[in-house]
């Protein structure tokens, strides 16, 4: 930051440096050393004030602009006057450092700090921003890296460090933060493109820490350990965003991250290194230098051939493809693009084409094979698209001698269906001419040596809340917005519009064929119509135009090409996989698929085959695979056909209930737990082949093994799963009986009394039937259910004598189950100081039994009975490891329990800076997983905060929100609190007759 008289630094605490002393408006700022310097001393009632100012200077900011930003909705009774009073406090401060009575400026319709931008930390920040991606595109990576780390040198601390908690400030500071982590990001992006990979990983890792779900850090973090040959810690580290992802937000990675995953496992990752030159003949002499990546995008027109016409319509997302290729074109001989039939391979090419020039290639020519029938001399078909007459030689010779001189770039486009004879072709020529590139485009790679296949994938989908602007919701819904106002051009985007067309897309897969033929229909349907014939997606995708080739004029068209290149047995295993949902691994496609012509041994060669010709997606980071919807809808079409669904559900629901067995009593594994989260979707279809075939008694089976699965994490996909099959009316007495307990254990957190009467209904069947162990089971999940109401040492006659018939069975988790409930009653009855004894018990039994799920919810209820002994530090302690503890595990429940309990905690505390977030947070977790109970905690802390502020209407009304959701379900000493409150809040509300009625009702449940 260059020097100026006054410095005005908010990237941080407020400060005001007057010839290059610094003010750090601390309780040393007003001292003799800093007043002898020529700093100010900043009271802490006019950072605000200043801060806001400066970061407008040179402009008028109004007087409700100021207003706002430093009371936000809690304006004093007269805030003109209030503001007055701020504003010649700080005139007197900044008086006290020499500054002249011109710098505030009073100016209608409020103030004016009368100082340049470049006095003001934030802008020289910015600037140097702007300056830095400048020299980034010119290629200058050394400036570049400058320009940055200057601007990250201005940081202090949190930007706004000591301004309050307005609106205004917390928006603008979280608008700062990001600034600079993009700022961060950019700088080892250049980093790694320098080969700096060793220096940087330790600092990204750091940053991956504390930005757990930010994918450009876990991009950065894979290829840093990528070059460093960590390839394995690499691809650790994209499973780690992924299920982080999945468990916090239900998604998966961007298409990007999960590309650069797969090119990590199959090492066609390109060094930093700067590509090599491309010699323009045999003489690499006189070659001249191939331009930076960065300009590779910005090409000359060079002579291109006829049938490469000026494209029609925009070429939209895919500009970084372009980019790639043209670097992939710069290092390798011959590259490939491929991807499933509809992804917009041709297109890409021609583009990439339209983006070569001199420096790069002294001609374009091109192949098109669509209309190639197999078994046609290729060799003669390149020649009659390139107009060389052979003239008696062979055509492969005449092709070599007119390919041999220059530089040229052979496209040969639509490579698949005759891709072995293609391939030997494009091997010989470029072994023959040493100038020559090509780019082909097919749906499987040529797997010629020196190849480096580009994997052209979906377009982007936003994966939250969609903007009605086009140019920010992106590229899939900008591509079906402009192809839309083609047919329609009163199309627009709106709030209406947006996140159903956001939806359209993210049904499509992104591809970028079938969001063109569904925009197509906005000429005669809405797109909430569209949305709604999606089920039936071929029939609806038949509007492509008739210039285009026939296999891109409908959907089924596309995908009947595909489909026709295979072999018999291909085709076999691509319907059979349509079965699975959500994805495989390939044992269970070996243990499904493999019938009538395919055998065990042969699935696993099949399945790479299709992964080859981009009709199966590999997770590499997994193992597992899966299909775009839309081709496992085409391979379902294809399976009904051949007549294997019925057969193929019937393996499917064997081979799940019996992973579900193998598994399920193992689920206490964290990576057991996540094995089977992987495999949520293939158990719900499994269950419901069960309920519609009639096969309880599998369905059961596969169910009850997953009983303590659901308990951890979504409890109501479990009630659903085993309501279904008891409506049957099939399976055995005691599998009925295991559901029925099932019912009751996924309920105990907050009962109802059709779930109390299912345990205690399984427990009268087990003990006629003679199963001690279930019966054991179920008595303790009755008593479980008695933690909020009923005799409590009814409860505790049945944990102990469930203790007696269980024993030390299954390595001693009955056990330690047992003293989880018998803590749980205690806390129930409000002795809390033996309630601390007993969850520190119960903790060192779930370490010993090896249970490494509960743990999170057994420090949470040690941390209840902490902050209710008075020991509220300590609680907050306990509780913030609750919360770490359980953000790896993919519990909804275990987090939102934590969460809500934490927040409560600071708010004891007055720690209440980022409580809103915990609770917003505790909410969402809450809501996703149908739990009441934290959701009722949430509001309950929401009152708590209204009834601080002095809002005890909005006190009363989430009071009242916290009460519905509880019912019966909490123990009786927090719904006495909660009643109490409640009384507390409408008193002051002025509802002496609901205050009086709380009242009543607390002091009922403490009798």
């Amino acid at each position: 930051m260059r020097d100026t008289a006054v410095t005005f630094a908010v990237l941080g605490p407020t400060e005001v440096r007057v010839g290059g002393a610094g003010s750090a408006a601390g309780p040393t700022a007003g001292s003799a050393a800093s007043t002898a310097a020529g700093t100010a001393a900043l009271p802490p009632s006019v950072r605000a004030l200043l801060a806001r100012l400066a970061l407008s200077c040179g402009r008028v900011v109004p007087v409700d602009s100021l207003t706002d930003a430093l009371w936000g909705e809690d304006l004093p009774a007269d805030a003109a006057n209030a503001l007055q009073i701020r504003v010649s406090k700080l005139r007197r401060a900044l008086a006290a450092a020499g500054l002249g009575g011109d710098v505030l400026v009073t100016q209608a319709p409020g103030y004016r700090l009368a100082v340049p931008p470049e006095s003001v930390d934030v802008h020289v920040f910015e600037r140097l921003l702007v300056s830095a991606r400048e020299e980034t595109a010119a290629g200058n990576v050394t400036a570049a890296r400058g320009r940055l780390d200057e601007a990250l040198r201005l940081w202090r601390g949190p930007a706004l460090a000591d301004v309050g908690a307005t609106a205004w400030a917390t928006t603008e500071s979280a608008r700062l933060e990001e600034l600079r982590l993009g700022a961060v990001e950019d700088r080892y992006e250049l980093l790694l493109e320098s080969g700096g990979h060793n220096e940087a990983v330790a600092d990204i890792e750091r940053l991956v820490a504390r930005h757990p779900l930010r994918e450009r850090l876990h991009r950065l973090l894979m290829l840093a350990l990528y070059r460093g040959g960590r390839q394995a810690e690499a691809l650790a580290a994209y499973q780690a965003l992924r299920r982080g992802l999945a468990d916090e937000l239900g998604i998966d990675p961007s298409p990007e991250l999960q590309a650069l995953a797969e090119a990590i496992l199959r090492q066609q990752v390109p060094s930093a290194a700067a590509p090599p030159s491309i010699p323009p003949s045999a003489s690499p002499s006189t070659s001249p230098a191939t331009p930076p990546p960065a300009q590779l995008t910005q090409r000359l027109q060079l002579r291109l051939p006829q049938r490469l016409t000026r494209r029609l319509t925009s070429v939209i997302g895919r500009q970084e493809d372009i980019a790639t290729t043209l670097e992939r074109l710069a290092e390798a001989r011959v590259v490939t693009l491929t991807g499933p039939g509809g992804m917009g391979k041709t297109t890409l090419a021609y583009e990439i084409a339209r983006h070569v020039d001199e420096t790069f290639a002294d001609r374009v020519l091109l192949v098109r094979l669509a209309a190639l029938e197999p078994g046609t001399d290729v060799a003669g078909a390149f020649a009659a698209e390139l107009g060389v007459a052979p003239q008696g030689a062979a055509p492969a010779d005449a092709l070599e001698e007119h390919l041999r001189d220059g530089r040229p770039l052979l496209v040969v486009d639509n490579c698949e269906h005759v891709v072995d004879e293609v391939a030997a072709l494009v091997e010989r020529l470029a072994a023959a001419c040493p100038g020559l590139r090509v780019l082909a485009t097919s749906r499987e790679a040529l797997a010629i040596p020196g190849e480096v296949q580009v994997a052209v994938g979906p377009l982007a989908i936003p994966s939250g809340p969609v903007t009605d602007e086009p140019e920010n919701a992106g590229p899939a819904v900008r591509l079906f917005v402009e192809r839309a106002r083609a047919v329609r051009p009163s199309f627009t985007l709106d709030a209406e519009t947006a996140p159903v067309v956001a939806s359209i897309c993210r049904r499509l897969d992104g591809m970028p064929l079938a969001i063109e033929l569904a925009a197509a229909r906005v000429k005669a349907l809405s797109p909430a119509d569209i949305e709604a014939r999606l089920a039936d997606r071929f029939s609806l995708l038949t509007a492509g135009p008739r210039t285009g080739e026939a296999r891109h004029r409908t959907l089924r068209a596309t995908l009947d090409w595909s489909h026709d290149l295979l072999p018999e047995a291909e085709r076999r295993l691509l319907r059979r996989l349509a079965v699975f949902r959500g994805g495989w691994t390939p044992a269970a496609a070996e243990e499904v698929c493999a019938f009538d012509g395919i055998v065990r041994s042969e699935v696993l060669d099949l399945l790479f085959r299709l992964v080859d010709r981009s009709l199966v997606v590999p997770e590499p980071a997994t193992g597992r695979f899966r299909l775009l919807v839309t081709v496992r809808d085409y391979a379902w079409a294809r399976l009904e056909e051949a007549g294997e669904a019925g057969t193929c559900r019937d393996r499917h629901l064997a081979c799940f209930a019996r992973y579900a067995e193998e598994h399920g009593r193992r689920v206490r594994d964290i990576a057991v737990f996540a094995r089977l989260s992987d495999e949520h979707d293939n158990f719900r279809a499994a269950v419901d082949h069960a309920v519609d075939s009639g096969d309880a008694e599998s369905g059961f089976r596969l169910a009850c093994a997953l009983l303590w699965f659901w308990n951890y994490g979504l409890r109501h996909e479990g009630t659903r799963a085993l309501t279904a099959l008891l409506e049957t009316g099939g399976g055995s007495t005691g599998a009925r009986a295991r559901a029925l307990q099932g019912i009751g254990l996924l309920y105990v957190y907050y009962p109802t009394p059709e779930s109390v009467a299912a345990a205690e209904k399984s427990l009268a069947v087990f003990e006629e039937i003679g199963d001690v162990p279930n019966a054991a089971i179920s008595r303790l999940v009755v008593a479980w259910a008695g933690q909020y109401g009923g005799d409590p040492e009814r409860c505790r006659a049945m944990v102990a004598r469930s203790r007696r018939d269980l024993g030390d069975s299954d390595d001693g988790w009955w056990r330690f189950m047992t003293q989880y409930l018998d803590s749980l009653l205690t806390l129930r009855l409000g002795d809390f100081e033996a309630a601390v004894r007993e969850w520190r018990l119960c903790l060192d039994l779930s370490h010993s039994a090896g249970d490494r799920i509960m743990g999170s919810a057994i420090l949470a209820h040690l941390g209840i009975a902490l902050r209710e002994s008075g020991r509220r530090e300590e609680a907050l302690t306990v509780l913030g490891e609750s919360v770490d503890w359980v953000r790896g595990q993919g519990s909804l429940h275990g987090l939102a329990f934590a969460l809500v309990h934490t927040a409560h905690a600071r708010l004891d505390l007055d720690e209440g800076d980022d409580v809103a977030a915990l609770l917003a947070q505790a909410q969402d977790v809450a809501r996703r997983a149908y739990n009441p109970r934290c959701q009722a905690w949430a509001a309950w802390g929401r009152a708590r905060m209204a009834y601080a502020r002095g809002d005890a209407g909005a006190a009363v009304r989430e009071c009242r929100d916290a009460l519905a959701l509880l019912k019966d379900g909490e123990f009786p000493w927090a719904r006495a609190r909660l009643w109490s409150f409640l009384a507390d809040c409408a008193e002051t509300a002025g509802l002496p007759d609901e205050a009086a009625r709380a009242r009543e009702t607390a002091a009922a449940l403490t009798t």
